[in-house]
């Protein structure tokens, strides 16, 4: 056992290279001597043809490791035993052979030091009977050096052997201890997730009764009791996911669940839920570059907690100042790297607590004063999860100057067009009262204009920015704006002269929650961070828009609920009927089979552990009863099981979706209009209030609604909008987006697919090709999708195949969608929502300036001098 676990040790597979070194050492010097003594010329042919042969064994790695080295070692043997029997090496044998058993003790291979010592005693042999055949006289000298020598090497052969005895005993001992700590290890890492998803049931319970609760809620101090316990709940169920993602990067189980994702949901998802948790002197300023091609293929989740561990990370240890988050993407042979860096004005770490991050539950300041809660798993999380997508972190840090972390990960590209675009560009003249001065900190006033400044270039628009009420009023009346963008404070110096420009322009005050907006105010309200995507909804919206707040319900929806937990069963009485739903329950798989049989249900929400028979039996049970019919009844997992590979596995055995315990309502209500049908879903208002904005589902609202001219706009072209919607996620107002974005930049792609084609450049004409596809598929006009695809199959044979009548029929079918989705998108201006809208401008400094003075001498020019937009603002509609 002992030298079986040697054999394993990295020293052992390095004793290989050292014999052969030492070999070929030995035998170069043997044939210099060889030569010089005029020793036999024929052995010195056989010792270098030993030579070359082991050399070659080694780089082939022919045979064994331990079959090459018995060779080496014989044929280093045979050559010492030729060195031993010559008379002038008699007592040089004892040196040599002690070095070589010296060596061959890092093999931990007992039989070959008894190897060495037989081969010594038997060459010392040889050459006595030679010594005493030549005339030699035996005399007490050569007799006691003889029987020294002897001893020498016995009890060196004796020393290397305790030597791999005591070195086997402590190997055997170490990997009893590593096996035991892996097991120790392995048992601690499957408690952690058994507890973890037993936490979940009484967690889901808090956070869901809890959000029942606050609906039916008048009181106010109540309202706000309740949300603290609801915070404290999701708090408990975001440190359980942490314990279940690090014990799947530890555990080395780590799946990808790769899909097609936009930016744009992950960033509205993600600031929803980081708005809790950001203090109100901490500013958070996300920067998107407008490149980022529209649609990207990876595991869109990974992607949404890196970000999340991140960004927690940098609110977490920041005490003033603020998180600085910018997205780009710099392009590849295989797609793009998504790069994130997320920089903060926190309290930075040194160079120990840098080598230190990576541990688990290690944090930062656990030695100091605690700054926050969390487990110490963010970084482990983020590294593991990079990783797995093939990518790499680097961190930068410095106490007390805050910290940069950055990270970049290969994506594949679905559509290469940006992620922003604006539906009319030429028509836009913004405006901005924001007055970066009042933050004290100056990295946060340099994030804010060097994001301002992205937006500005990356949507190629003209922005006026002031700084004071005087100016911003000197700016209204020589400037005809079409939006003004004001922060909270600078719209509180003078409200009512702001309220005023709302009859002349789109308003959009930039603030926290807390803020309340006159009644009656026509102002549209944002909600901070201030980043691209919620601005590019508001610039595409029609003016004067206004909408109600408005609630999803499936009223009179018939829902049965499985699981044997009563509580979650409550739970999700509560949560399911504010949706107006007739929930019925059950505690048992069994028990489900059974009321199916009996009663009609539009949809079942299964859980997956239960006793006696789980979710997938149940499941298959039901799928079985009813022959496969279950096109009106999708049933849904709804489970604690929430690692990597749950979704992808009850995906796979079935389930028509998968939602994780506790319920997040957007999880839950994007798998609900993936699965009902469009008639099961209604929406109702709650409330009339000054328009929030709050991300990238600002309320987009098209042209015409009227159902009809929907079910039109379908059969006229072919697109399915419910196969649209599940590509966006099930988010209308995304799907919108990528409906606005595939009119805007339809002029661009026509042309390209256009041109490659009459030039015979088949290699392009694939790409374009390619990309047409892929939107097609998007939006849900499958048959234009597939006209792509035949074409793109064609195109990577040389275009063998292609002819005019095909190009020609795919660009009228593409001709027809764009015109029949700008109509439906705006059908009283049809033609300027399909037409280019191009603007170039020379990329120049954004930020306006003006000199405070009085009269006439106080002039006021409102291109600056670099010349940035004088074009756009001397063209019609720039001057009042």
């Amino acid at each position: 056992m002992g030298e079986q676990n040697i054999e394993k040790n990295e020293l052992f597979n390095t004793s290989h290279i050292m014999i052969l070194l030492a070999y070929t050492i030995f035998s170069v010097i043997l044939i210099g001597e060889s030569l010089l003594m005029s020793w036999e010329k024929w052995a010195l042919v056989v010792i270098c043809a030993a030579l070359m042969a082991s050399w070659t064994m080694h780089i082939r790695q022919m045979l064994k490791p331990r079959e090459r080295l018995w060779i080496y070692s014989l044929l280093m043997m045979g050559t010492f035993f030729f060195y031993g029997i010559h008379e002038t090496s008699t007592y040089d044998l004892a040196v040599i052979m002690s070095a070589v058993i010296i060596l061959y003790t890092m093999t931990g291979i007992k039989k070959l030091i008894n190897l060495c010592i037989i081969t010594y005693y038997l060459t010392m042999a040889y050459e006595i009977i030679l010594m005493v055949r030549g005339g030699t006289k035996l005399d007490a000298l050569i007799i006691s050096r003889t029987i020294m020598h002897l001893i020498v090497i016995f009890m060196t052969g004796w020393f290397a052997g305790t030597i791999i005895d005591r070195w086997g005993q402590v190997l055997d001992e170490s990997m009893k201890e590593i096996d035991f700590l892996k097991e120790a290890t392995k048992r601690l890492d499957d408690f952690l997730a058994n507890v973890s998803h037993e936490i979940r049931t009484p967690v889901n319970a808090v956070v869901g009764l809890s959000g029942v609760c606050i609906e039916k809620a008048e009181n106010s101090e109540l309202v706000s009791e309740l949300k603290a316990i609801q915070d404290a709940g999701k708090r408990v169920g975001e440190q359980i996911s942490d314990i279940l993602d690090y014990s799947e990067i530890d555990r080395n189980i780590l799946v990808r669940n790769d899909e097609d994702y936009m930016l744009a949901s992950v960033l509205y998802d993600l600031v929803m839920q980081l708005r809790p948790y950001k203090h109100p002197d901490i500013e958070l300023i996300i920067d998107v570059d407008p490149a980022i091609p529209a649609i990207m293929h990876s595991d869109v989740n990974k992607i949404k907690k890196i970000l999340w561990h991140l960004i927690m990370n940098g609110l977490k240890y920041t005490v003033n100042g603020g998180v600085y988050v910018r997205i780009s993407a710099t392009e590849q042979s295989y797609g793009i790297n998504l790069c994130i860096e997320v920089t903060d004005t926190g309290i930075g770490m040194n160079e120990e607590e840098l080598e230190r991050m990576k541990e688990r539950f290690y944090q930062a300041d656990s030695g100091r004063t605690r700054m926050g809660g969390g487990l110490g798993l963010g970084i482990p999380i983020v590294s593991g999860f990079v990783m797995s997508l093939g990518g790499f972190l680097t961190v930068h840090s410095k106490p007390g100057e805050g910290t940069t972390v950055r990270v970049s990960v290969p994506q594949k590209v679905i559509d290469p067009a940006g992620c922003m675009s604006l539906l009319r560009r030429e028509s836009l003249c913004l405006g901005a009262y924001l007055n970066f001065d009042k933050y004290p900190d100056p990295h946060v006033r340099e994030y804010y204009n060097r994001m301002v400044s992205n937006i500005v270039h990356g949507l190629n628009v003209q922005m006026h920015r002031v700084d004071n009420i005087e100016n911003l009023k000197r700016l209204t009346g020589s400037v005809r704006l079409t939006h003004l963008f004001v922060a909270a404070e600078e719209y509180e110096s003078d409200p009512s002269y702001i309220e005023k420009l709302t009859g002349e322009m789109t308003v959009i005050v930039v603030a926290d929650d807390d803020l309340a907006l006159p009644e009656g105010s026509r102002a549209i309200l944002m909600e901070k961070p201030f980043y691209c995507f919620p601005v590019t909804t508001i610039l595409n919206m029609e003016p004067g828009y206004e909408q109600d707040n408005i609630r999803m319900r499936c009223i009179g929806l018939k829902a049965l609920v499985v699981d044997d937990e009563p509580m979650n069963l409550t739970v999700a009485k509560g949560i399911f009927r504010n949706y107006g739903m007739e929930v019925t329950t059950v505690l048992s798989g069994q028990a489900a089979i059974d009321i199916c049989r009996n009663e009609h249900f539009d949809i079942v929400f299964m859980d997956h552990m239960m006793p006696g028979m789980d979710g997938i039996e149940a499941m298959k049970a039901i799928r079985a009863d009813r022959h496969g019919g279950t096109g009106d009844m999708p049933i849904i997992a709804l489970t604690a099981n929430a690692v990597s590979t749950a979704k992808e596995m009850f995906i796979s055995v079935g389930f028509d979706g998968f939602v994780s315990k506790p319920v997040e309502i957007i999880e839950l209500e994007r798998v609900l209009k993936r699965v009902l049908p469009k008639s099961a879903i209604t929406y109702e208002s709650v409330s009339k209030t000054a328009h929030r904005v709050t991300g990238d589902s600002a309320g987009l609202q098209t042209g015409n609604t009227d159902e009809n001219s929907s079910t039109s706009f379908i059969s006229d072209v072919g697109i399915d909008m419910e196969a649209g919607l599940r590509y966006s996620q099930n988010d209308r107002e995304l799907y919108e987006t990528i409906l606005k974005q595939f009119v805007t930049e339809a002029p661009d792609k026509k042309k390209k697919i256009t041109d490659s084609y009459r030039k015979e450049d088949y290699k392009d004409y694939e790409i374009y090709v390619h990309a047409l596809k892929s939107t097609s598929r998007m939006i849900g006009a499958s048959l234009l999708s597939e006209r792509a695809k035949e074409l793109e199959d064609k195109a990577k044979k040389g275009g063998t195949g292609i002819t005019e009548q095909m190009h020609n029929e795919m660009m009228a079918l593409y001709n027809k969608t764009v015109d029949a989705i700008a109509g439906w998108l705006n059908p009283e201006d049809t033609e300027e929502v399909t037409a280019p809208c191009v603007i170039e401008f020379e990329p120049a400094p954004f930020v306006m300036e003006f000199e405070p003075g009085s009269g006439e001498e106080d002039t006021y020019d409102p291109i600056p001098d670099t010349g940035y937009g004088k074009e756009a603002a001397g063209a019609e509609g720039g001057k009042k």
